[in-house]
This record gives structure tokens, C-alpha cells and sequence, in this order.
């Protein structure tokens, strides 16, 4: 199912009668302000991965306070969880979830994300390729060898393909 409507969302994972829901998308697409409106309306907790990050790290998966996650999760028996490589940390935590929500930021109704989650071509030379962009955009020699988070995300997706994998799309207007 995808939507724009919440309340067709909640009504949706209410009757299927799902417990621990995870909500998935990239950076920026919009989870965290979905998830917690979601957790309200369905008057189950909210657990933002965001909350349990080290930050100004410059990264994600490698500064989760895994241990704090796991402790929240097995205290509370139903929850809406949201976060960028959400499948990666449930899975490294050992917590299943009963439903997986996708967000797609979208543009003039196109997915605003697609490039960077539907990779068609070999992974590493994908990222090589956006590297040697921003090289050239930034036009300088000595940019960074890694594209932080975003390549987390790209990596992450050609991994785990939370967007083939979830039951319900939530869509919303980026432009």
C-alpha cells in the first residue's frame, strides 16, 4: 500500500494488528516527523535511532549506542522505531518488527531518492563515480575518500533494499 494519508497508514498496521513497526527512508525524507505522528496516533511509543546516535562523529552505523537500543526495545513491548539503515541496526540488535514503513520524499511524483537507492550499475563504481562528482563540483584534490552518511545510505540500500522489503509506502511532497 502507499499513501500520503497517516490516518490510512495507522488504520492500515491496525488492522493487520502490528506491535512494533519500523519506519525507513533516507536522510532527510521525512521519518522522524511520520513516525512520530504515527506513534500518536496509534498511542504506541516512539523510538528515533537519531536519539541514540554519538554525534558529529561523521557517521551513523559506527556511532549507534547499540546496548541503549537494545535495552529500549526490550522494555517496551510495542513502538514505532525510526531511523536511516533501520534494518542493519535491527538486525545487529537482534529485535524483529512486525510491519516495515517506507518513506519516499517525491517530486512532481517522482521518487526524489531513487538514484541513490535503486543503483543499477556495480556498487563501488557507483560511489566512485559520485566521489569523482563531488570532486568536481568542490574542485579541490583533496576532498574526503568517503561520502559520509550518504554512502552509508547508498551502501545500505544496495544491501538491505529496505524499499523492496517494505508493506507500506508513506509519500511525501519534496518541491
Amino acid at each position: 500500500m502507499e499513501t500520503d494519508d497517516i490516518e490510512k497508514l495507522a488504520a492500515f498496521i491496525r488492522d493487520k494488528g502490528c506491535c512494533r513497526i519500523g519506519v525507513d527512508g533516507t536522510n532527510g525524507a521525512g521519518k522522524s516527523t511520520m513516525a512520530s505522528k504515527l506513534s500518536e496516533i496509534l498511542g504506541l511509543s516512539h523510538l528515533n535511532l537519531d536519539h541514540y546516535l554519538d554525534k558529529e562523529k561523521g557517521g551513523f552505523l559506527d556511532y549507534l549506542k547499540y546496548d541503549e537500543i537494545k535495552q529500549q526495545t526490550l522494555e517496551t513491548a510495542c513502538f514505532v522505531v525510526d531511523g536511516v539503515c533501520l534494518l542493519n541496526v535491527l538486525e545487529k540488535i537482534e529485535t524483529p518488527i512486525d510491519c516495515l514503513v517506507y518513506v519516499k520524499r517525491m517530486c512532481h511524483g517522482l521518487w526524489a531518492d531513487e538514484d541513490e537507492c535503486e543503483v543499477t550499475e556495480e556498487i563501488e563504481e557507483y560511489i566512485k563515480k559520485e566521489k569523482e562528482t563531488i570532486r568536481l563540483i568542490e574542485r579541490a584534490e583533496n576532498t574526503p575518500d568517503t561520502l559520509g552518511l550518504a554512502e552509508e545510505i547508498i551502501r545500505y540500500h544496495d544491501k538491505y533494499k529496505p524499499h523492496k522489503k517494505a508493506e507500506l509506502f508513506y509519500t511525501r511532497e519534496d518541491c
